[in-house]
């Protein structure tokens, strides 16, 4: 006689669809966002979007989700443009899967400024840079308001 265990393996897919509604409303509140970028380990391009107001979460990203971030960090605009957070790709094989080092270059290429933010000894091996992006705000109370892109 033997005791056999049947393992049922639930897969959990995750809910890009409440993350992009999320930042959405974040948007139209006008909230200053900071976004990192990353590639997650199931090779899928990401921001990693928080708020003062609302703690970290993940959005998996295509090029119309990132082309709506840029926007809004750019003019403050929360129109999403059509963008499907349903319709996302990871990388494949032989595909450049740094996400972060290319959204890095793309910043440099595109003549943004850089601020470069000293890491302590313990962490030599790691730079932290950080974009700013200052959009003209519709209300007074929160003229000015700089959205931030964070590479580490």
């Amino acid at each position: 006689m033997n005791l056999e265990f049947v393992e049922k393996k639930v897969v959990k897919s995750y809910d890009n669809e409440g993350a992009m509604q999320t930042v959405k409303a974040m948007m139209k509140r006008g909230e200053q966002l900071n976004v990192k970028f990353y590639t997650n380990k199931d090779n899928y391009p990401c921001a990693w979007i928080e708020s003062k107001k609302i703690q970290g979460f993940c959005l998996i990203l295509n090029q119309e989700g990132l082309s709506w971030l840029r926007t809004y960090l750019e003019t403050g605009e929360a129109e999403d443009f059509g963008f499907n957070p349903n319709s996302v790709t990871a990388y494949g094989e032989g595909e450049d899967k740094d996400f972060q080092l290319s959204i890095f270059k793309q910043l440099i290429l595109a003549g943004k400024a850089l601020q470069f933010v000293p890491t302590f000894r313990e962490y030599g091996a790691k730079i932290t840079a950080s974009a700013f992006f200052r959009i003209a705000s519709t209300s007074s109370s929160d003229a000015g308001d700089d959205m931030t892109y964070s590479s580490a």
